[in-house]
């Protein structure tokens, strides 16, 4: 049975590969494809055309790139393609009902995780048979009706096979680079969180379970084996568990587990809330792990949003966060959901405000958005505050002064932040550069570059607040506008400064990237590799031929039924 799993692949899609380590488990081989971007639609819907699989499944692990693959669903049924096709992610979950509703193309949905789903769906399609027992299937019936199964017993992740790890991994400077997990959930609930909530619809009250240190030891030196990794990539939703006593032995008990088996040379990148940076615990993060970077979850400096967020913490806890860090000399990383449904010009005011005091740490800023099955989407739908629909939903915030904030900032700063070359994402790449540069070529490192990197940070960020800075105070003095004609001339000029500032940093970067490559005279930065990740086409046979480039597509589309 020809088996082919699409999905993104910007760096190693886990879940899809944890399906295809399963499949091969049960005795199938599948097929991985990338669908990177909106630009690899024809090139994606070609080969899926030619190869025939006779089951796809679709990844839908980012809600807003949902319309692609469903698009993508259209168009194969349109091509005359027949087999199963069948979709998953916590996305695919919540929103089960209204898929099949509105796209019949796709026969089925594997609700919550679904290595044991896939399995047996795959089994009853290979069989002919009946799959509509199957626990974990939103499914049509005869009369076109959606109906839900009840959902799996999850698994024990320290039991499942390691995923399939075929195609060349990503590296820094020759360094190989490869993610893994070591738990599944998160303890905490978070109100904007849509895997939170996917998790406690399953497991409520105990939505997160971890693998032994030993399972995930043995994983990580068999990567080390396998394929050269020597640089572990946690995307844990939380590597850490609530409490910091809890947190040291498991640590402890991870850098044994793998000293015991002889793991060489390694880093390991991870990602923290502000509650869980304890100095002891983060000693042994960096002594004994090897943590070159840790992304902790701020999300906010506002005491309001911190509530409206649902994150357990109070503003002393960010700012004591960044003191031990900074102490301790590790590298992290942040962003800020500064605008969310209840934030007021003062909650602005306090975010800048820690914007500059923790410029040398490079950060991104935007809105809270609004995802299937978040108790956020919930509270809003309740207040009457949402429009769209279930593809997307939109909201205003709370005042038109901060929605007018909003506005300017994003106008302003959509480069800078979310752009094809955003530059606070550049800058955070460029201190990881430097990090593997500390780590693993000290015979040639220099001190200073990580100087100019902290310096290239501090510069950026406080050109962010300044800028931030001059927006709130023009909402302060002015009077809303009748139109926002005043307003956007006012952040087009604000942006014709922030590029131009950009362009300097940027060109500071790149004179640093280069000064490192040169100096360790093998491979390159990541940041100057193109994607993030290395996303090479995983298939286990060659590509049709290139003439399906053609029909590549630049934009989102659903073709006309």
């Amino acid at each position: 049975m020809k088996i082919t799993l699409v999905g993104p692949e910007i760096e190693e899609n886990l879940s899809l590969r944890y399906l295809a380590a399963s499949l091969s488990a049960a005795g199938y081989s599948a097929e991985i494809v990338p669908l990177n971007r909106t630009a690899d639609f024809g090139v994606v819907l070609e080969y899926l055309v030619a190869s025939a699989p006779d089951l796809i499944g679709l990844s839908l692990a980012f809600q807003w790139r949902a319309k692609d693959f469903f698009a993508l669903a259209v168009a194969l049924r349109q091509r005359g393609w027949t087999g199963h096709l069948t979709a998953g992610g916590h996305f695919g979950t919540f929103a089960c009902k209204d898929i099949l509703e509105e796209f019949p193309e796709i026969d089925t949905i594997c609700r919550q995780e679904s290595e044991e789903t896939l399995v047996k769906l795959v089994h009853a399609v290979d069989a002919g048979e009946n799959y509509q027992s199957i626990a974990g299937l939103a499914f049509h019936d005869r009369d076109g009706n959606v109906q839900l199964t009840c959902l799996p017993e999850l698994p024990d992740v320290s039991r499942l096979p390691f995923p399939d790890r075929r195609g060349a991994p990503a590296a820094c400077f020759d360094h190989r680079i490869s993610p893994l997990v070591g738990s599944r959930g998160c303890y905490a609930n978070c109100s904007f969180c849509c895997i939170a909530a996917w998790h406690e619809q399953t497991l409520p009250g105990k939505r997160y379970r971890v693998r032994e240190p030993d399972d995930i030891a043995a994983e990580m030196v068999a990567m080390q084996k396998e394929r050269g990794i020597e640089i572990f990539v946690f995307h844990d939703d939380n590597f850490f568990l609530p409490g910091h006593p809890k947190n040291l032995a498991r640590f402890n008990a991870l850098a044994d587990a793998l000293e015991r088996r002889g793991i060489g040379k390694y880093a390991t990148v991870v990602k923290a809330r502000p509650t869980d940076v304890d100095r002891g615990v983060f000693e042994v993060l960096v002594d004994r792990l090897h943590c070159i970077r840790c992304y902790v979850g701020i999300e906010t400096d506002a005491d309001a949003g911190l509530k409206t967020l649902q994150r357990w913490a109070q503003s002393k806890h960010n700012h004591e966060a960044i003191r031990i860090v900074r102490e301790l000399g590790l590298y992290v990383c942040f962003n800020l959901l500064m605008f969310d449904p209840d934030t007021t010009l003062d909650d602005l005011e306090r975010n800048i405000a820690f914007i500059a005091s923790a410029g040398d740490y490079p950060h991104n800023f935007g809105r809270v958005e609004l995802y299937a099955g978040t108790p956020l989407l919930a509270r809003m739908q309740k207040e009457g505050r949402v429009r769209g629909d279930w593809l997307q939903w939109d909201y205003d915030l709370g005042s038109p002064e901060v929605e007018r904030v909003f506005r300017m900032a994003m106008r302003a700063f959509h480069a800078r932040n979310f752009g094809p070359d955003a530059l606070n994402n550049r800058i955070m790449g460029t201190r990881f550069d430097l990090e593997v540069a500390r780590k693993f070529h000290d015979d040639v490192y220099d001190p200073a570059w990580s100087d100019e990197g902290r310096r290239l940070t501090q510069a950026l960020a406080d050109d962010t607040a300044a800028a931030l800075t001059a927006i709130v105070q023009r909402v302060r003095t002015t009077a809303l506008p009748a139109n926002n004609t005043d307003d956007d001339a006012f952040a087009d000029d604000l942006a014709s400064t922030r590029r131009a500032v950009e362009d300097h940093i940027r060109a500071g970067a790149i004179r640093l990237a280069r000064t490192m490559r040169e100096a360790i005279g093998q491979g390159q930065p990541l940041t100057d590799i193109g994607d993030r990740v290395a996303t090479p086409l995983q298939t286990q046979r060659p590509s049709p031929a290139e003439a399906g480039r053609s029909l590549a597509t630049g934009e989102a589309f659903l073709p006309a039924r």
